[in-house]
């Protein structure tokens, strides 16, 4: 009779010398995290029936980019939390498109539509129910702003500003669109007030500073702004090749994977040496079980529970900057 367990052992420890074995040290660290992120997302969604951005949008993203690049995901995770996704919306979308009945506000809503489109899902009646929920909540002055406080990923308007943009842009009707003048009008006015928003506003964290960038690059705004915000990521870079969410605390590998992400998409090279510094201070930082510990500062709004994931009762942001710190790493492999 065969010994499950010990079969299910002996496999992981094959898995693991297969990736000890890889030369090139980025290459390794993201074999090492894309298991772990896919079990968490894949864990969660036995928790809770909710989408979170902590468990499905980074997983999403990361597992997305690194098959577009040639790594190993497994076939069937990526839709399986497209479709968690999709099912945790579509009881509610009536209300959800006046405005109403998402739990985490912009900042739930703008993530969701931006984790579908890097996975490559369509338009549909979800997404048109989203987009028209980010048009209710816009604020006069053109912000979309957060819900909780919950740092660093929920708290920032600059966050759901930026995403918002983005997303009114993939999930808008299309130009030609017919019977959709209506929408395209308030979308492009949206869009334009988050933009002015975006450039106006006085980000203080490090998120601020990230999401004001990629929502200027989204926006296409003017070079000089977009060289200002990128300039001001670079200078913040410490010693050791991190950031830090805040100036009084450490380095971590959510703060530095999601500045060299912003940086990237603002046109910065790999082998720019702030870059170069930022992988290693990641590569080096990285556990041998795959993940990067970021110790969380959110007070809990939810009663706690054990995913599973590395961290203890910081695991939520611990997968978190293991995502991005992949994201990170992923730029330096090009896509296939």
């Amino acid at each position: 009779m065969t010994n499950l367990p010990l079969l299910l052992a002996l496999v992981a420890c094959l898995n693991v010398a297969k990736t000890e074995a890889i030369a090139d040290p980025t290459e390794r660290a993201i074999a090492r995290a894309l298991p772990r992120i896919a079990q968490g997302a894949e864990t969660y969604t036995t928790h809770r029936t909710c989408f979170s951005c902590h468990h499905q949008a980074t997983a999403m993203m990361t597992l997305s980019a690194a098959r577009a690049r040639g790594f190993a995901v497994e076939p069937g995770s990526i839709k399986k939390q497209v479709d968690f996704t999709l099912e945790s919306f579509r009881p509610d979308l009536e209300r959800i498109a006046k405005g109403q009945g998402v739990p985490g506000g912009n900042t739930m809503a703008a993530y969701a539509l931006f984790a579908l489109d890097v996975a490559g899902h369509p338009a549909n009646d979800t997404t048109a129910a989203l987009v028209e929920y980010l048009l209710a909540r816009q604020k006069a002055d053109g912000s979309w702003p957060a819900l909780a406080n919950r740092p660093p990923t929920e708290g920032s308007a600059f966050t759901d500003s930026a995403l918002a943009l983005r997303v009114l842009q993939i999930y808008g009707p299309a130009k030609d669109a017919k019977d959709a003048d209506d929408l395209r009008e308030r979308i492009d006015k949206a869009f334009r007030k988050g933009t002015e928003w975006l450039k106006e506003a006085k980000p203080g964290t490090t998120e601020d500073k990230v999401f004001q960038l990629r929502g200027l690059v989204w926006a296409e705004a003017e070079k000089k702004d977009i060289e200002t915000a990128r300039n001001a990521l670079l200078k913040e870079q410490r010693e050791d090749g991190s950031w830090s969410q805040l100036a009084d605390l450490d380095g971590d590998a959510y703060a530095t994977g999601t500045v060299l992400v912003a940086l990237r998409q603002a046109g910065l090279a790999v082998d720019d040496p702030a870059y170069d510094k930022g992988v290693k201070y990641l590569v080096k930082t990285q556990r041998p079980d795959g993940a990067w510990i970021v110790q969380t500062r959110s007070r809990p709004v939810q009663v706690y529970f054990d995913n599973g994931d590395p961290g203890g009762k910081s695991q939520f942001i611990s997968i978190e900057a293991t995502s991005w710190a992949v994201q990170a790493l992923l730029e330096l492999h090009p896509v296939r």
